[in-house]
């Protein structure tokens, strides 16, 4: 005879599932044949002595290089609401990243390596493209710094108030 107890079936949408995705490994011999990401990587070379920028950020400024000033520098853009984003420069941002060409700050902005630098001044880079985005740089980063701190402000404001509810969490003891 039974216990009179349903056995519980997990609620719909709570299952947790893994998903792997399979990306193909990136090497430095394939930056070198691409154009796109090595003038991505330059792009970060100027942005040397600003801290780096936030990847939103700079979808921002690649977004405005190509579609106010015709600077192409190979990468697509959707817009999400009013905010243009670009898979393709998500994925040479994360293939520079794994190569450790770019490093992220502990404030999570992107910026060269030493490595990335060496590695530049080997391969080179269309110097001709670069001046483009050289000008266009000290015209659009105003605009770009109000962008960071936004997401900086955005960011303190989510860490204070998840420290606050760990205190409550503390506090209650839950």
């Amino acid at each position: 005879m039974g216990t009179g107890k349903k056995k519980k079936e997990p609620v719909s949408g709570t299952k947790k599932e893994l998903v792997i995705i399979a990306r193909p490994v990136v090497t430095l011999d394939q930056v070198k044949g691409d154009e796109r990401k090595k003038n991505l990587l330059a792009l970060f070379n100027l942005l040397t002595d600003k801290g780096g920028i936030y990847e939103k950020t700079l979808n921002y400024l690649l977004y405005w290089f190509k579609s106010e000033k015709g600077i192409d520098m190979g990468y697509n853009f959707v817009m999400l609401g009013d905010v243009p984003y670009s898979r393709e420069l998500h994925e040479d941002l994360v293939a520079l990243l794994y190569l450790g060409l770019l490093e992220t700050t502990p404030t999570k902005k992107i910026r060269i390596t030493n490595e990335g630098r060496e590695f530049l001044q080997k391969v080179g880079y269309d110097t001709a493209l670069l001046e483009k985005v050289k000008e266009a740089l000290e015209e659009y980063w105003p605009k770009a710094t109000t962008i960071d701190a936004q997401i900086e402000l955005e960011t303190t404001r989510r860490a204070t108030m998840a420290a606050r509810r760990r205190r409550r969490r503390s506090l209650f003891g839950l």
